[in-house]
C-alpha cells in the first residue's frame, strides 16, 4: 500500500476542504456513508490496482461464482443483508462503459466495485460514496476485455444499475461529440495509463468533457513514455456537471462545472507525483500562497513536461499555479525545448501570464482548464476563479 497522503499538505483549490485520513489497508471507504461533517464526504481509501502484466482478453465464462451477464441500460438490483450481486460486462476496445448505481433512500450502505480480467479477476476500484448513487467507469483500448460489477451491502438493498456504452478512443484531439460529459475510466494499469488513484480520489467528481478526458489521458501517457511515475487527477466535475461538493452542500471550488477543469498533482524531485505542497505557505486575503524564495522539492523539468502534454491538445485556455512554482517551471520548459523534448511553440505558454498564471491555493497542484468552444483563443473566454 502506498504511503499516506498527509492532510497537512493536501489543501486544494479555493473552496475545497477535503479531509484526508491516514491510509489503512481497507479496500473501500470512498466517502463516509453518514458523514459527521461535509469534510468527511471527501474521504477516500487507496483503491489503486497493481500493475497488470497480462494482455486484455475476454475471460472464460463463468469466471466468478454466481456471476450473471449485465444488460445494457437499466436493471433492478436487489441484495439481501450481507449479500452480493456480480454482473459481468464484456467490452470492445472502442467502448467506454459507465456503471451508475442509483437508489432511494440515499443512505443505504452499498459498495460498488469493478474487477477486470487479467488472467484472474483484479479489482480496479471501489466506491461507497455519494448519497443515492455510486458511479465507476472502464475503458480498455488494448482489446476485448471482461469486467465485473460487484455490488455488496451490509443491509438489505434495492436499487437500479444503469450500464451505458459510449464510443470512445484515445487521442490528443477530439473530432466529434466533444462536450459529452463522461467519467474518467479507472486505470487498468497506472504504469500504462499514466494516472492513478489515492486517498484523495472521489469518483463521483471524476466527470469531464470527452475532449478533457482524451487530453488528460494523453498527457498521462506522455509522462509514462518519459519514464515518469503516474500522476493523480483529483476533481473534474460532479457526475451531473456541477461543481464538486454541491451534492454535500459544500462546494470545493468556484468553477469546475461542465467538465472543463481538472486538478492534477505535480512531480517532486523524488520522482513521485503524490499531492503535497512544494513551498512554505502563508495565508492571504485571497487564499494560501507560497512565501517568496521557499519553493523546494519540485521537479520543474518533469512538471514542465506534464504541462506541455496538456498544451499539445491546443485547447487549454489557462492553467493556475503559484508564482513561486511558475518561476521554476518557465526556464525548465525552455530547456526541454532546447533538448527537443517538447515543441518550442509551447514555451511562450509558460510565460505569457495567461496560459499559466498565478492563483492562490495552487502550491500543491496545477489546475487545467480547457475551452468550451471550438478552439483555445486567449481572451475569448472569461477568467473564472478555480
Amino acid at each position: 500500500m502506498r504511503a499516506a497522503v498527509l492532510a497537512s499538505l493536501l489543501v486544494a483549490c479555493s473552496g475545497e476542504s477535503p479531509a484526508i485520513p491516514a491510509e489503512s489497508d481497507a479496500v473501500v471507504a470512498e466517502d463516509s456513508f453518514t458523514p459527521a461533517s461535509d469534510d468527511d464526504a471527501a474521504v477516500v481509501a487507496d483503491t489503486a490496482t497493481p500493475p497488470v502484466d497480462a494482455p486484455a482478453d475476454a475471460a472464460p465464462a463463468p469466471s466468478l461464482p454466481g456471476e450473471k451477464p449485465a444488460v445494457d441500460g437499466e436493471q433492478p438490483i436487489s441484495i439481501p443483508a450481507k449479500g452480493e450481486v456480480i454482473l459481468r460486462v464484456d467490452t470492445k476496445p472502442t467502448e467506454h462503459v459507465h456503471f451508475m448505481l442509483t437508489f432511494d433512500p440515499p443512505s443505504q450502505p452499498v459498495v460498488m466495485r469493478v474487477d477486470r480480467w487479467s488472467g484472474a479477476p483484479t479489482e480496479l476500484g471501489a466506491t461507497d460514496g455519494g448519497g443515492g448513487l455510486r458511479t465507476l467507469a472502464v475503458f480498455d483500448p488494448t482489446g476485448s476485455a471482461t469486467f465485473w460489477v460487484r455490488i455488496t451491502s451490509s443491509a438489505a438493498f434495492t436499487g437500479k444499475l444503469t450500464v451505458t456504452r459510449t464510443p470512445f478512443a484515445d487521442g490528443v484531439a477530439c473530432a466529434a461529440d466533444c462536450a459529452r460529459l463522461m467519467q474518467l475510466p479507472l486505470p487498468n494499469d497506472p504504469l500504462v495509463d499514466g494516472y492513478d488513484t489515492d486517498s484523495g480520489t472521489v469518483f463521483r467528481y471524476w466527470f469531464g468533457r470527452r475532449d478533457m478526458l482524451m487530453l488528460l489521458r494523453h498527457a498521462a501517457r506522455r509522462m509514462i513514455a518519459m519514464g515518469k511515475t503516474p500522476f493523480f487527477p483529483y476533481d473534474l466535475s460532479q457526475w451531473n456537471g456541477e461543481t464538486p461538493g454541491v451534492d454535500t452542500g459544500s462546494p470545493r471550488h468556484a468553477s469546475h462545472q461542465r467538465g472543463k477543469d481538472v486538478d492534477v498533482s505535480l512531480y517532486g524531485s523524488d520522482g513521485k507525483s503524490h499531492w503535497r505542497s512544494f513551498c512554505t505557505t502563508t495565508s492571504t486575503s485571497g487564499g494560501r500562497v507560497c512565501v517568496n524564495g521557499t519553493a523546494k522539492g519540485l521537479d520543474a523539468r518533469a512538471t514542465a513536461r506534464e504541462l506541455a502534454g496538456f498544451y499539445e491538445g491546443d485547447i487549454v485556455t489557462m492553467m493556475f499555479l503559484d508564482t513561486e512554482l511558475i518561476e521554476l517551471v518557465k526556464p525548465a520548459a525552455s530547456t526541454l525545448a532546447t533538448d527537443k523534448t517538447i515543441e518550442s511553440k509551447w514555451v511562450p505558454y509558460f510565460g505569457d501570464g495567461r496560459h499559466l498564471q498565478h492563483w492562490p491555493n495552487h502550491d500543491n497542484h496545477v489546475h487545467v482548464r480547457i475551452s468550451e468552444g471550438a478552439m483555445s483563443i486567449i481572451g475569448a473566454e472569461p477568467i473564472e476563479p478555480p
